[in-house]
């Protein structure tokens, strides 16, 4: 399924609530074709298209309240989880998972609501969640990846399963050597398997017979989640490399097919989707004395990011940043280190969209495959 819309969940603070805004990415995030893609390429002289800027955030969809209605100032700090489920016949329906644990099912498409089995618990630090598709209109199935690993309570599990067809949670057996925080992961064999990897080694769980599997020693090349697709028969996600406060690259790889065998999967490209600006403002302080200057350089910081699958090839690059603003009074006569830095603060966070596809064809036309850049706000 190619989907339509990229799903925004955005906090008010000052009416405890969620609110969901469905942004269409062919008007906001993708040219109408790869040849528009490439053509304003060339006309910017090779360099990206300036970032647009979404003014104000497009009508809500739907508000979500928190609950239970907590009097703590600080209550969005605890983070209900929103889950977009993999279906083959609507892109709309959302899981809304609460801390306390209630949940609930919300079909944008449809614009309704139904309610979902409580769990014991909280969600855990970090979750991460794999959507599996079911056959048909079924809507098939939720895993539950917790990094709060914590062997000693029993009634905090951190693998689990929800079962559309059942509506109930369950608890699933831990891999073999269990998970260290911050795994990546993937599915093979259309979903039916799902690998969980980590410095402690690769394992897989077979969603059929319940059973985990040591695939090997080594560690996927991917950061956090990587996804299949079928079109290019490849998986892409974000490189595993890491560098302080620098955002990852766009990767893909085609060597998980073969998870089983013994070499380590590998990258056949990494493609490098955006590089971080740096904004420098220069303030003379005297018009007699003009070597007394005060720098005020802006920087970007990187704070997170995550893929999302459109389908067809297409994704959506989801970047958070932190712009970093520094002041450096500096006599440029006198001193010839460069000045005295001041504190550094972060003036404003903020999320990147970007637009991105891959296709087949190197970009001389060899072999391989290619990154298009479309849009960015």
């Amino acid at each position: 399924m190619i989907r339509r819309f990229v799903n925004l969940v955005a906090v008010n603070k000052s009416g405890r609530t969620y609110s969901l805004h469905r942004l269409d990415v062919s008007k906001h995030l993708f040219y109408q074709s790869t040849e528009e893609a490439n053509a304003n390429k060339i006309h910017n002289g090779g360099r990206p298209s300036k970032i647009e800027k979404l003014r104000r955030l497009l009508p809500v969809s739907m508000h979500f309240h928190q609950f239970p209605n907590s009097t703590d100032r600080w209550w969005w700090l605890k983070d209900d989880k929103f889950v977009l489920l993999n279906s083959h016949s609507s892109e709309g329906r959302i899981l809304h998972l609460t801390e306390e644990g209630p949940a609930f099912l919300y079909d944008a498409d449809a614009r309704s609501m139904s309610a979902i089995p409580t769990r014991d618990g909280p969600v855990g630090s970090y979750p991460k969640f794999i959507s599996i598709a079911g056959d048909g209109a079924e809507l098939g199935e939720v895993y539950l990846i917790s990094n709060l690993f914590r062997e000693d309570q029993d009634d905090c599990p951190n693998f689990e399963v929800l079962k559309f067809n059942k509506y109930k949670w369950r608890s699933l057996p831990l891999p073999p050597s269990g998970w260290r925080l911050g795994p990546s992961l993937t599915t093979v064999d259309s979903g039916h398997t799902i690998c969980v990897s980590s410095s402690a080694g690769t394992n897989c769980f077979d969603t059929r017979s319940q059973e985990w599997k040591r695939t090997g020693d080594w560690k996927l090349p991917f950061h956090d989640r990587a996804h299949y697709v079928p079109e290019l028969d490849t998986w892409i996600g974000f490189s595993s490399r890491f560098a302080l406060s620098l955002p990852y690259d766009l990767s893909a790889s085609s060597d998980l097919s073969d998870i089983d065998g013994q070499c380590a999967p590998t990258l056949q490209h990494v493609w490098e989707d955006f590089n971080l600006p740096l904004e420098k403002e220069s303030i003379v302080l005297s018009k007699r004395f003009l070597s007394v200057t005060i720098d005020k350089p802006k920087r970007w910081t990187h704070l997170n990011q995550d893929l999302l699958n459109l389908g067809g090839g297409r994704f959506c690059i989801a970047k958070f940043f932190c712009e970093l603003e520094s002041v450096t009074f500096a006599d440029n006569e006198y001193d010839e280190t460069g000045g005295e830095a001041m504190a550094e603060s972060c003036t404003r966070n903020f999320v990147m969209l970007t637009g991105v596809e891959v296709l087949r064809g190197g970009e001389s036309g060899e072999a391989g495959l290619r990154m298009v850049k479309h849009r960015s706000k």
